[in-house]
């Protein structure tokens, strides 16, 4: 079957859907998800958006920040550009109709978070993430230039004469095969998460975008750099990670080990409001030090009611598995949580194939550099989202009259290739997490091939469970060889020298 749009957008997050809602206004849309509309990584974003809003803030201190979160490897350029559009991408999230939290005055309520030296934190109570994509998708399935088409996978990118003109889809719940012509695609389809063992990712999460990008010739850039984030919810009983948010920290919350000892200090000034990749690191030593399978986050000394009336997503989750936050300590693991690098951009989201663009956390825009900033990830998401629709409407592409289109044949999921999966996630988390040495990210490149040499029998009959793994495997190569490529420690690539193991 064939299908023609003027856009396509592979994925339904913060990123996709504000690209869609802005293009719609200029041509038909399909928005493709590999699930249901709403089972985005946005959904579970807790934190909220960095903007700049208040009198003693500026943008040169945003953007100070987030240079120095990325450790110096930030496209500086592309931070301002973001920073500075902040402000009005909160004020077209209100317009349409996402609902901040105010404090006494009836202004904007601003938090802080890691890394930030002001109060600039926009948010729904710990739920910024589900409320922005409640209120997005909302207006697109009532948009209607808007052809919403879920339980749809990408398969590959469709080329004519070098240019992205069309996608091919796999319908999961009929095994059809559909190809959909258009003058321009958009990879929104966030990061691969599901590639490491532990992750605060949807199960979804598993490189699709990435993957194509790559196979199709476009650019990749900064794939050592992913983030893993300190406070997941330790819950052994629970396959899938619960992430808390960072904001908990923000409010007073603070690490500690087994015994209530507060300790990161020892590792870094601003104790537990450290960057990301510093607090993963000083968790990750100090579980191996203590050999405990997880560290703690005390919130008790936190004002009477304040998680209830505050934080009510993290207070009910830790009260549905006997943890009450108010007088217990939270475990916590750290996890695989953001994919910093991507498929290169410019500040228009376009990639290195002409008609094809990336937004959000697919693509590598420069802003993370080596370590992103907490809560620029929505904020990404919204200000390239906007100019990405703004620049392909503006291109005037046509549409292509004709195209030929791969055969694919469909195929059931394998319990081998299950199997298969379940060794590359745990290859990951062990080779290329949040502590790596030259010698394992030899021997993981060695296995990640091995790996592949395996899959390629489930072919040529392929599900939707083979392509995954097709796509992780491409994947972790990736992000092994840019490991293997940076000879130093910086951000979120932290190199052990083999002499630290003796």
């Amino acid at each position: 079957m064939k299908l023609s749009f003027d856009y396509v957008v592979l994925g339904s997050g913060v990123a996709g859907l504000t690209f869609a809602l802005e293009a719609a206004a200029h041509g038909r849309v399909a928005v493709g998800c590999k699930a249901a509309l709403s089972e985005t990584n946005t959904l579970f974003a807790q934190g909220g958006i960095a903007a700049v809003l208040g009198v003693a803030d500026s943008f040169e201190q945003h953007v100070q920040d987030t240079l120095l979160a990325g450790a110096g490897l930030c496209d500086e350029v592309a931070v301002r550009f973001m920073v500075e559009r902040a402000p009005e991408s909160t004020n077209w999230l209100q317009e349409r109709g996402v609902a901040f939290d105010t404090d006494r005055e009836k202004s904007i309520a601003l938090g802080l978070e890691g890394g930030h030296s002001r109060h600039r934190i926009v948010h729904v109570k710990d739920h910024t993430g589900l409320s922005l994509q409640q209120v997005l998708g909302k207006a697109a399935r009532q948009h209607t230039n808007i052809t919403i088409l879920e339980h749809h996978m990408a398969l590959e990118l469709l080329l004519q004469q070098g240019a992205c003109q069309g996608v091919q889809l796999l319908d999961l719940k009929t095994g059809e095969s559909k190809a959909i012509l258009a003058k321009a695609v958009v990879l929104a389809t966030g990061g691969s998460g599901q590639v490491y063992q532990h992750t605060t990712n949807p199960r979804i999460a598993t490189g699709d975008g990435l993957a194509m990008a790559y196979r199709a010739g476009a650019r990749v850039s900064n794939m050592e750099f992913f983030q893993f984030h300190p406070t997941a919810l330790y819950n052994p009983a629970c396959e899938d990670t619960f992430l808390i948010s960072e904001a908990l920290r923000g409010a007073g919350a603070e690490l500690v080990l087994p015994d209530g000892a507060r300790f990161m200090h020892h590792y870094h000034p601003q104790g537990s409001l450290a960057p990301r990749d510093v607090v993963a690191r000083a968790v990750y030593h100090e579980m191996q030090q203590h050999h405990s399978p997880c560290l703690y986050l005390d919130a008790r000394h936190l004002p009477e009611g304040h998680l209830q009336q505050y934080f009510p997503l993290i207070y009910n989750k830790c009260k549905s598995i006997g943890i009450d936050a108010a007088v217990d300590f939270i475990p916590v693991v750290p996890a695989a949580h953001y994919q910093c690098g991507g498929v290169a951009t410019d500040l228009q989201g376009q990639t290195s194939v002409p008609g094809l663009y990336a937004v959000g956390e697919v693509a590598c825009t420069g802003v993370h550099g080596a370590n992103r900033l907490a809560s620029n990830s929505l904020l990404e998401g919204v200000v390239f989202g906007k100019a990405a629709a703004a620049h392909a409407v503006a291109q005037k592409y046509e549409l292509p009259e004709s195209m030929e289109v791969p055969a694919f044949t469909a195929g059931t999921e394998s319990a081998d290739v299950s199997g298969l999966k379940a060794a590359l996630r745990q290859l990951m988390w062990e080779k290329v997490g949040i502590e790596r040495t030259h010698g394992g990210l030899l021997q993981a490149q060695e296995q990640v091939r091995l790996l592949g040499l395996q899959l390629q029998k489930h072919e040529p009959a392929l599900s939707g469970e083979v392509w995954e793994l097709r796509n992780l495997l491409t994947v972790a190569a990736l992000t092994i060889e840019a490991c293997l490529a940076r000879k130093e420690s910086v951000g979120g690539h932290f190199l052990l020298q083999e002499a630290e193991l003796v």
